[in-house]
């Protein structure tokens, strides 16, 4: 429930769809030629003036060298690709090939065509494209050539197409479609790769400019100058036009977008949706300067669909737009001056949602609870209750124990219990369980209940375990500044700190100290995932994985991967299996199955606010 993680504002507002990028906020240039995503979450932008990086926050642009001068960037770098294994590459104009090395964070020259003769101009590269075995296609209107990027070597192809090429669709391993000025070409590749043999395909002679190939349908879809789109079966050998929507632009890309639709970026009329059955074309994007944040501009170069569903969108002369259909009726809620139904106070340490779906605020001025069912809201231990004007207000944890009792922590040497159902709240002092003299906690950072129903407490002096029914309680020395409770299996817990990680045995008491590879030891936040990874959000040093059978890290930070921020504060899991991060720049999505972060910022429809505050929810 992303709620729960998004409770700043009072107000119900409904989320901006659409956010700009331009080169104020660092872009190279407003022109955009490709979007692309890597496999860390990084979006790349290929403009004018050669390649941009965006983490969600910020823009870090990359310069081209040869032999350490500078490169035109308008001839050096036109086309960029996202290998199947994740590496990027980029083409330019004059036949240059570059692979981006992401161990030295820059872009280096693999290939240079052959200085020509004297009074002889270098021919320029009209289309390049990736193939499926990773080869580059140059291609020029004299001639085309095969890139190996596995081996480093370039072949010569010949071949009967004397049009300028402009789109490639593969097929299969030898089939392709080649679209050019002149029409559409089959075409196969011999096994020595070195003859092209081409024949028109489905008598379409106008001019292609996309191509998009389906094998899931086995249907070729044809961007065309002036014409729309075809769509040809390669079942049937039958092609179909689409309506006179897209008769009068040029096709700049088509992508598909779910499993029965495409998205068709146009020079002109924005982004339409087609249906692939019916081939009726829709617009569904398109610019409205009628309304407010509206989309701005139909002039589209492409368009990119991210691993979240958010929609990028190169068009001119805006730079790139962002369109997010996700959250466009999220609530925001913060507190209301003189309204008790509201939330008590915008300073937000903890959120839960409880069995019945309740919500749970842990804040700077008490505790408020929300209705689901009503929608009414009830505090605790705020200043508005005169009555409480000398007590601790401010409570950094919270927990339910069972089905409508919540327990508190913050501030304090003790525990609150709320009964939500009797509205009632109990103290619970150390002394009742501990028949020692203990040296108060300053605060209670986290509380937790394990497996076997036994509540745990953390704070700066003490780790505590105890059974609020039958009584039974037991101190565990040794271990201060607790941040962070996990139960790692039935007879160990993870515990977190501000001065490293700890594993305790629940029986022994014994604990031994998990040497984290990282500079800040300091941890705000535990998960362990279902295959008992150990995911750790630090202070400073970014997010850390440990695999405990493997006794292996993994640490990702903002210099190695699109992570916007280097202090997790909160990792919340999805039923997908997937991460939800807090940090102070944003939240970021975690996708462990594909280590990849995608970050949502105030860039991308999410305001700056208290994205440190922890929360948790019960699914």
């Amino acid at each position: 429930m992303l709620f729960a993680i998004l409770v700043f504002f009072t107000q119900v507002c409904v989320a901006q769809a659409y956010k700009y990028i331009s080169m104020e906020d660092g872009l190279g240039s407003q022109k955009v030629y490709r979007i692309l995503q890597d496999s860390l979450g990084y979006m790349w932008f290929l403009t004018q003036e050669g390649p941009d990086r965006y983490n969600g926050k910020e823009i870090k642009h990359y310069e081209l060298t040869d032999k350490g001068q500078k490169l035109n960037m308008q001839f050096s770098l036109n086309w960029l690709y996202m290998a199947d294994d994740g590496v990027l590459w980029g083409t330019g104009r004059k036949g240059r090939i570059f692979r981006y090395e992401q161990g030295r964070d820059r872009f280096e020259q693999v290939y240079m065509p052959p200085l020509p003769e004297k009074g002889i101009s270098s021919p320029n590269i009209t289309y390049s494209y990736m193939d499926h075995s990773r080869r580059i296609w140059l291609c020029s209107k004299e001639q085309m050539a095969l890139f190996d990027t596995r081996t480093g070597k370039i072949s010569q192809l010949s071949s009967s197409i004397i049009s300028n090429v402009t789109s490639i669709a593969q097929i299969d391993r030898e089939n392709f479609f080649i679209g050019t000025e002149s029409g559409l070409y089959r075409a196969v590749l011999d096994e020595s790769r070195t003859l092209l043999s081409c024949t028109p395909a489905y008598n379409l002679h106008a001019p292609v400019s996309e191509l998009f190939f389906s094998a899931a349908l086995k249907k070729l879809f044809v961007g065309t100058f002036k014409q729309g789109v075809w769509i040809c079966d390669l079942d049937t050998s039958q092609e179909n036009r689409s309506d006179e929507t897209l008769s009068d632009v040029n096709i700049k890309r088509i992508i598909p977008f779910g499993e029965r639709e495409i998205l068709i970026a146009t020079d002109g009329k924005g982004i339409y949706r087609m249906n692939i059955d019916t081939c009726y074309a829709v617009p569904y994007i398109v610019a409205d300067y009628n309304i407010h944040n509206g989309m701005n501009g139909n002039n589209i170069n492409d368009v990119h669909v991210d691993h979240e569903g958010r929609i990028w969108i190169a068009n001119y002369p805006s730079g790139i737009t962002i369109r997010d259909n996700r959250y466009s009726g999220y609530r925001w809620t913060r507190h209301s001056v003189g309204n008790r139904q509201s939330l008590v106070n915008n300073q937000v340490h903890d959120v839960i949602e409880d069995s019945e779906g309740d919500l749970w605020f842990g804040t700077s001025n008490g505790i408020s609870l929300y209705s689901s069912a009503t929608g009414e809201w009830h505090s605790f231990f705020s200043t508005f209750d005169h009555e409480l004007e000398d007590k601790n207000h401010i409570f950094l944890t919270l927990c339910e124990i069972s089905p409508g009792i919540i327990l508190a922590g913050g501030f304090t040497s003790g525990l609150y219990q709320i009964d939500k159902r009797a509205l009632t709240v109990d103290y619970i002092a150390s002394s009742l369980f501990f028949h020692l003299d203990l040296r108060p906690d300053q605060y209670i950072r986290d509380i937790r209940k394990d497996s076997e129903g036994n509540i745990w407490s953390g704070g700066f002096y003490n780790l505590k375990c105890f059974d609020l029914k039958s009584g039974k309680s037991r101190l565990y020395s040794g271990l201060n500044s607790i941040t962070c409770i996990r139960e790692k299996d039935d007879s160990s817990m993870w515990i977190g700190t501000s001065a490293g990680l700890y594993l305790l045995d629940k029986f022994s008491g014994k604990y031994r100290s998990i040497d984290m590879p990282v500079e800040s030891m300091h941890i705000h936040a535990l998960y362990q995932g279902d295959d008992g990874v150990l995911y750790i959000g630090t202070s400073g040093s970014g997010l850390v994985l440990y695999n405990p059978e493997e006794e292996a890290f993994a640490q990702y930070y903002t210099d190695n991967c699109a992570l916007i921020s280097n202090n997790i504060y909160t990792i919340l899991p999805k039923p997908d299996g997937d991460l939800l991060l807090s940090t102070e720049n944003g939240i970021v999505h975690f996708s462990p199955r594909r280590m990849s972060f995608n970050n949502w910022t105030r860039e991308t429809g999410a305001y700056e606010c208290l994205f440190q505050s922890r929360c948790r929810y019960f699914a």
